[in-house]
């Protein structure tokens, strides 16, 4: 098999691990307020995307949502679906599971944890999208960057690696060892 350069081996049939942290002068709990919010989504992504039909409501656990989504004015990602498995108030936590009918599976833990002048808010994503696993993870990255410079976060850090964990829509990202 043929592999482009830049493009790791392993990312061509393997789901990919995207993780994005960025520091916030802002308390846990109230950027946690945020996280938890579509409408907060729907301003920090604005300028890359559109969540047609998404309500600018806050997230509750359990439920599902359905989106289409415009990526760029050009490329339609339709009946997108977003499952809030677990909200966590005491640690600051969400899981969503993600899919349609191109991404697989778009498995998305985040925790905001405070520090000292601060929080830092991290996004990890395990992904699937068949062959398109190195185009959709590149783009996840990009895409939780921006929201985080959308929202002023400091110090910014993205990484991109193979999956560690075996993960499917019935497996859960979201573990009290954590």
């Amino acid at each position: 098999m043929s592999v482009r350069p830049g493009v790791p081996r392993w990312s061509l049939n393997v789901p990919t691990q995207v993780l994005v942290a960025a520091h916030y002068p802002d308390a846990a709990d109230a950027l946690f307020d945020r996280a938890r919010s579509f409408a907060d989504l729907i301003e920090a992504t604005r300028k890359i995307s559109d969540y047609e039909g998404l309500p600018e409501t806050e997230m509750e656990e359990g439920a599902t949502y359905r989106t289409n989504i415009r990526i760029f004015g050009l490329v339609r990602c339709n009946d997108y679906q977003i499952k809030v498995n677990k909200i966590c108030h005491a640690s600051r936590r969400v899981e969503t599971v993600e899919s349609n009918n191109v991404v697989r599976l778009w498995s998305h833990h985040m925790q905001i944890k405070p520090m000292e002048n601060g929080a830092i808010w991290i996004d990890r994503v395990i992904l699937d999208a068949g062959a398109m696993t190195p185009i959709v993870s590149r783009y996840a990255r990009f895409m939780y960057q921006h929201r985080h410079r959308s929202r002023k976060g400091q110090v910014i850090h993205a990484t991109l690696s193979k999956s560690s964990r075996s993960v499917t829509p019935q497996v859960p990202l979201f573990h009290p060892v954590d």
